[in-house]
């Protein structure tokens, strides 16, 4: 979707703290070979408490760097990917609650990894709707595994503890929205559910895995790559024309290669550089990698920034946004 007069008036993190992945393989919980061949540096874990509770401290201090008023806050959304803490707690109302207090709409959207992109687009189509309006959308994920299984639960990212907010109005804000796209593909979903006990032997179900696989992941590669085509058609740019890219915390050995050449994409264009000391965060790896460059100054005034996720289930997406007035943001704690 292309976006008119849409804009971030501004983001914040807050992440867990940062611990070294190399002491994490000095005592055992990290795979060696794992940690060379992924390349993060650190992993941010958050020591206890709700993960909505690290929403709470990055979207008051989202409000606090553009002066927005909770009173004009008309919609709360919350994005999560992981259990959200003792029964009985509703996200979205706990963070409207505790940060808003007032009784707007508050809520909650579920797209895995890719759900600040979605949430992102429903916000834009929501002040398009209500134009004198802003929106505080958060997102927040904290893994709850111990040490040594969180450096064991998923070979290919190390999941790391940590909230976004970003506060989006009509208003002229640090960045402009140009294009969203969110497309979402169900035809592979089952794979998971491929039971091993109902084939014969176990060389029978791998090759029924195996068949489904392939397609699977060629339709995964396609559609990455059409969500970031449309979007930068969307926002009358090409890839030439964006100055740094947002992908997720993943690993080095999960990045998809051809999809850098496709696009030209450099590294340094990347946040890999900060992102390999950050960890994966759930849904917040877009929010925070733009944060980060509007924090420490590394885009400036009429800069293009690609924001790209995809989620298991599964869905893609990217927004391209447009750097407008650049903010004299001070990092906080670990954020940097």
């Amino acid at each position: 979707m292309r976006w008119r007069g849409i804009h971030i008036n501004a983001g914040a993190m807050a992440l867990g703290r940062r611990e070294d992945t190399a002491a994490a393989v000095a005592d055992g919980r990290y795979d060696p070979d794992f940690h060379e061949a992924h390349g993060y540096r650190s992993l941010c874990v958050a020591e206890g408490g709700l993960a909505a509770d690290l929403a709470v401290e990055a979207a008051r201090t989202a409000l606090s760097r553009c002066g927005v008023a909770p009173a004009d806050i008309a919609l709360v959304v919350y994005v999560s990917s992981t259990p959200e803490g003792p029964e009985g707690i509703v996200p979205a109302a706990y963070l409207q609650g505790k940060v808003v207090g007032t009784t707007v709409s508050a809520l909650e959207v579920s797209q895995t990894c890719n759900g600040a992109l979605a949430a992102l687009e429903l916000s834009a189509a929501y002040l398009t709707a209500a134009p004198d309006s802003a929106v505080l959308l958060a997102t927040s994920d904290r893994h709850q595994l111990s040490g040594g299984e969180r450096y064991r639960a998923d070979p290919g990212n190390l999941d790391a503890d940590g909230a976004t907010a970003l506060v989006l109005s009509r208003r002229d804000g640090v960045a402009r929205l140009l294009s969203t796209v969110v497309v979402s593909d169900g035809r592979h979903s089952d794979i998971g559910l491929l039971d091993a006990s109902s084939f014969p032997d176990r060389p029978a179900f791998l090759a029924e895995y195996r068949r489904r696989l392939r397609p699977m992941t060629e339709a995964m590669s396609a559609l990455r790559r059409e969500s970031i085509a449309r979007a930068l058609d969307e926002a009358e740019v090409d890839s030439a024309g964006v100055n740094r890219w947002v992908f997720a915390n993943v690993g080095r050995m999960m990045i998809d290669r051809g999809l850098l050449a496709e696009f030209d994409i450099k590294e340094s264009q990347t946040t890999w550089d900060w992102g390999r000391t950050v960890g994966h965060t759930g849904t917040g790896d877009q929010f925070a990698g733009l944060t980060h460059l509007l924090e420490t100054g590394q885009v400036h005034a009429g800069d293009k920034v690609a924001l790209c996720g995809n989620g298991v289930g599964f869905s893609y997406g990217c927004a391209v946004v447009e750097v407008g007035a650049e903010p004299a943001w001070e990092t906080l704690g670990d954020d940097a």
